[in-house]
């Protein structure tokens, strides 16, 4: 007999159950996040973190696990909202960090290092002829803009809704007051017919994800990303790619996978290596805005920390682990748990749920009137099976994941489908 959605008092019930079991299981948690209420707005520094009723805090990380304060060790599938693609404490990245340690810290100068990760970069990504390194995939986005508007001497950027290019560029269905004061216009994400009206002579840009991280783990299709090119070439936009994301996808990104290539991408998150990393690049013609030899009315560009020699240094030798063949085995292990998962789901026939996204990179989609209640009840379901996943429902693969990993993340749906769908508690016995 196929099953939908639970009542919502009954749901609520197992949701309840579940919150006081993590209340008593992570007290620790709990003390650290009122201690740090004190002295912080909701008590972190990074929003993305905030989680009710308090969040984890993290006191150690090795491989592919994390262990809490409270001396809880669970299977981490956060991978840091994919920047730790290389999982925890990875040897090659801490041989690196000792090696910029015996160089000097804060070197105020140019080093070799710059011009490697430069090269690697641009043999990656097929759009990129030069490149500027900033700190973050927000700064990055921002600037890419910014030479844009420098470049095409225009001034409106296309956008999609629910795209997510930093916290001062995105766009959710209520809006975000923290964005820059930009003359932006949301089209509708993977629409070639409503994108196409808000094609105008007078864009500077259009900004893309080719799959909206954020926004739900949505890929575009290659027409709908086909369409952005021969539109932008039209009428004499440029087209920024945000791989931000979507560069471990693919050892060439989603413009390699797709062959859709954009005049510029922006990066960051692990290209970094674990380091505040961020880059925007694209063809010669335009980077060379930064170039006061090739550019008498030079664009300036500056950031104390653009060149960290911490970043550069990890990223260089992080760069060696990430090979279109790893990438293809973390691809694979993501296309394991969305395959499982969804076959769990269908067997039970629960439709609520649903594991979509591309490759390493697991988005869940929730639906129904519960489905916010249905979330919450998976998340906290996960953790009491010991697996630590996204709160909005993700999982991204790392480098330290095996098949062993997603063995233990499919018995976790499978306690949880049996726990919510048939109503016994779905552990092993």
């Amino acid at each position: 007999m196929a099953h939908e959605n639970p009542q919502a008092t009954d749901l609520s019930e197992k949701l309840s159950r579940l919150v006081d079991k993590y209340r008593e299981k992570y007290s620790a948690s709990k003390d650290a996040h009122e201690r740090a209420r004190l002295v912080l707005p909701a008590g972190n520094t990074r929003s993305v973190l905030h989680s009710d009723p308090f969040p984890l805090v993290v006191q150690s990380a090795e491989g592919s696990r994390i262990t809490t304060i409270d001396g809880v060790t669970l299977e981490d599938f956060v991978s840091d909202f994919s920047a730790g693609i290389y999982g925890h404490s990875h040897p090659t990245i801490k041989a690196a960090v000792e090696e910029a340690l015996a160089t000097g810290l804060s070197l105020g100068s140019i080093t070799e290092k710059e011009a490697q990760l430069g090269q690697i970069l641009t043999t990656r990504f097929p759009s990129l002829e030069k490149v500027r390194f900033c700190n973050s995939g927000t700064e990055a986005n921002t600037f890419a803009l910014a030479t844009a508007i420098a470049h095409t001497k225009r001034q409106k950027i296309l956008v999609f809704a629910n795209g997510y290019h930093g916290g001062t560029l995105s766009f959710p269905p209520k809006g975000n007051p923290m964005n820059l004061p930009h003359q932006f216009v949301i089209g509708t994400f993977d629409s070639i017919e409503e994108t196409r009206p808000l094609i105008t002579n007078d864009l500077a840009a259009i900004l893309v994800e080719p799959m909206q991280g954020a926004g739900g783990m949505r890929p575009a299709s290659r027409d709908f990303l086909q369409f952005l090119r021969q539109a932008a070439d039209e009428i004499g936009a440029v087209l920024i790619f945000d791989e931000v994301v979507t560069s471990r996808l693919h050892y060439h990104g989603i413009q390699g996978a797709l062959e859709v290539r954009p005049d510029m991408t922006t990066l960051g998150k692990y290209l970094g290596g674990g380091f505040s990393f961020g880059a925007f690049g694209g063809s010669a013609r335009i980077m060379d805005l930064f170039d006061p030899a090739a550019n008498p009315g030079v664009l300036h560009h500056s950031g104390t920390f653009n060149n960290n020699i911490f970043t550069m240094s990890v990223a260089v030798a992080a760069a060696g682990l990430i090979t279109k063949e790893s990438i293809k085995e973390l691809n694979r292990l993501g296309d394991r748990v969305r395959n499982e998962a969804n076959q769990l789901m269908q067997t039970a026939g629960f439709h609520s749920i649903r594991f979509i996204g591309y490759g390493s990179a697991v988005g869940i989609w929730f639906k129904g009137d519960d489905a916010d209640a249905l979330r919450d009840c998976f998340y906290f379901s996960m953790l009491d099976r010991g697996i630590n996943i996204g709160r909005r429902g993700f999982l991204f693969m790392n480098l330290a994941h095996s098949d062993a990993s997603v063995d233990r993340v499919i018995q976790a749906v499978s306690g949880f489908v049996a726990d919510v769908v048939a109503g016994s508690d779905g552990r092993e016995k």
